[in-house]
């Protein structure tokens, strides 16, 4: 069985790679409902990104920081990188049958390129004019 920090070196890879499938495998159904509204919420972030003429810049890398046990769970902060920045994602993990499945996950922090607490309640505004469309 790969260790905590393996499992979540996978996870943060699918998701920079938006590997749908691999991603549905690592959730509990606690997880799995977690996920869902984190996307939902990352949905509506890059629409409006793009509705002010920004494009979201793809992922390039990840790093994985182990926080420790709490109660049955390992807590594992994600850190997403792009050209735009970083998404700070904490995640849950538990061990189920011997794997290692997300039970719980939030985005808890996101700064610029420049290292700058983004808000991420506050619209989403262009640092460029909107690209022209066709």
């Amino acid at each position: 069985m790969p260790t905590v920090e393996e499992a979540a070196n996978t996870f943060a890879n699918d998701l920079a790679a938006q590997n749908v499938a691999g991603l549905m495998m690592v959730f509990t159904p606690e997880g799995m409902m977690k996920a869902m509204q984190m996307q939902g919420q990352m949905q509506a972030r890059a629409t409006a990104a793009l509705a002010a003429g920004k494009a979201p810049a793809p992922m390039t890398g990840h790093e994985v920081e182990l926080k420790g046990e709490e109660g049955e769970d390992q807590v594992v902060h994600l850190s997403m990188l792009s050209a735009d920045g970083t998404a700070e994602i904490m995640t849950r993990w538990r061990e189920v049958e011997g794997v290692w499945k997300v039970n719980d996950m939030a985005i808890v922090g996101a700064k610029d390129a420049a290292g700058n607490a983004v808000d991420l309640s506050a619209p989403v505004t262009a640092s460029a004019p909107p690209a022209p469309t066709a």
